[in-house]
């Protein structure tokens, strides 16, 4: 049986706290592309942070 790598748990919670994170502020922007741009804008952006964020891959950050 193969085991876990240290600290999976706390890992895959992070990153679903990020995937719910990204989903809802993209939710809540799209349906004001036409009326606020700028909202949009903001939005994007924060997601874009996010997923930085998780591609600098620095794990130890998330959970420490």
């Amino acid at each position: 049986m193969v085991e876990a790598a240290p600290h999976t748990e706390e890992l895959d919670e992070y990153l679903k706290v990020v995937v719910q994170a990204v989903q809802s502020a993209c939710s809540s922007a799209v349906p004001h592309l036409n009326d606020d741009p700028a909202l949009v804008t903001r939005a994007f952006a924060d997601c874009e942070e996010m997923l930085n964020t998780v591609m600098d891959g620095k794990v130890e950050e998330w959970i420490g």
